[in-house]
């Protein structure tokens, strides 16, 4: 297993070498303290020492210059190579073994590869689902979930890295609001680690609802969606297209099940996650929260949400077209226009 584990890791330095520095200096730092404390092991909760960080950093950056220029190398098994981008070939062999591969494309067509100890798995109707745990191997960007083909890959390391993080820095702040709402729900005070295990088995199904809505949603669309993001050069505009297909996922199925089991956690912490450009883009979702917070009822949402579903489905369905037509000016036209 070493040396699939060293050949996946020189896959995502290479990547790493290539990309990383793509990100904003803020966005890069968070995810360099983020890389160091997986690659040393630093437990959660505890501060990573600023001078042995800023040496790492230091070394991770000259191993990067020297891979810049390499290419991704096989994966190796029993003596056969697989593309690293051959999931199926390498989980065939590598699930008897207990772990989970994946190597896929992020944003802007980035190479995002990673390989786990395997926890579980479930098929449903239309995909198989993989949950990871400890992660062997790594980049710099770790996605706590993501669909390639109808695989979907859950990997709860990284989410519990991420969610440990979320609220670390809420616990210094103590501000209140919806992320104050959010943690609320959570023991946090008594047990941090016991709480925090509860976030990620209670957003770990969460994160499944949304791939799930994700593979819908393609449907829905139709085919030629991929491709019309990738000829997107304006980053906030393929950040909104990929906004516009997330809201369709969730209207699909994250949404309608957190108000089916009245699940007044996850709502609270979808709400407090948003990023500034969703929430421009989903006005009326906004509105509806904030007033079914304020009278403790969630019904007042349910109109809103289908009728989401129905806005983001057309909205999807006209940036295809527009871009099959090659009119990318409408394409431009729709995204800034977009919102509901």
């Amino acid at each position: 297993m070493q040396e699939i584990i060293d050949a996946v890791q020189r896959n995502c330095d290479v990547a790493d070498a290539r990309y990383a520095g793509d990100d904003t200096l803020c966005i890069y730092l968070m995810k360099m303290r983020d890389l160091f404390r997986w690659a040393v092991d630093v437990p959660l909760g505890q501060v990573a020492d600023r001078k042995i960080l800023g040496n790492w950093i230091v070394e991770k950056e000259a191993l990067w210059d020297e891979l810049e220029e390499q290419e991704f190398v096989p994966i190796i098994i029993n003596g056969q190579e697989f593309d690293p981008f051959d999931n199926d070939g390498i989980n065939d062999i590598l699930t008897e073994k207990g772990y989970v591969y994946s190597g896929g494309l992020g944003r802007r067509a980035r190479p995002i590869y990673f390989l786990g100890k395997l926890v579980e798995t479930e098929a449903t109707e239309n995909a198989k689902i993989w949950v990871s745990g400890t992660e062997l191997a790594r980049c710099i960007t770790a996605p706590p979930a993501m669909s390639q083909g109808r695989s979907i890959y859950i990997r709860k390391d990284a989410l519990k890295r991420y969610l440990g993080s979320m609220v670390e820095e809420w616990s210094w702040k103590k501000r209140e609001g919806v992320m104050g709402e959010a943690v609320s729900h959570y023991d946090f005070d008594s047990d941090f680690y016991r709480a925090l295990d509860e976030m990620v088995e209670n957003e770990k199904e969460n994160l499944i609802l949304h791939e799930i809505g994700e593979q819908i949603a393609g449907e829905l669309i139709g085919e030629g969606w991929q491709e019309m993001v990738a000829s997107l050069e304006d980053p906030i505009q393929e950040m909104k297209a990929r906004a516009v297909r997330d809201n369709l996922a969730d209207c699909a199925t994250t949404l309608p099940a957190f108000l089916t089991l009245k699940d007044q956690a996850s709502i609270d912490f979808y709400y407090a996650n948003m990023t500034a450009l969703r929430k421009k883009l989903f006005p009326s979702f906004c509105s509806a929260y904030e007033d079914a917070h304020e009278q403790r009822d969630l019904k007042g949402m349910v109109n809103v949400i289908n009728g989401g579903r129905r806005h983001w489905l057309s909205v999807g369905k006209k940036l295809v077209g527009s871009y099959e037509r090659g009119e990318m000016e409408a394409i431009e036209h729709y995204l800034e226009h977009s919102d509901f």
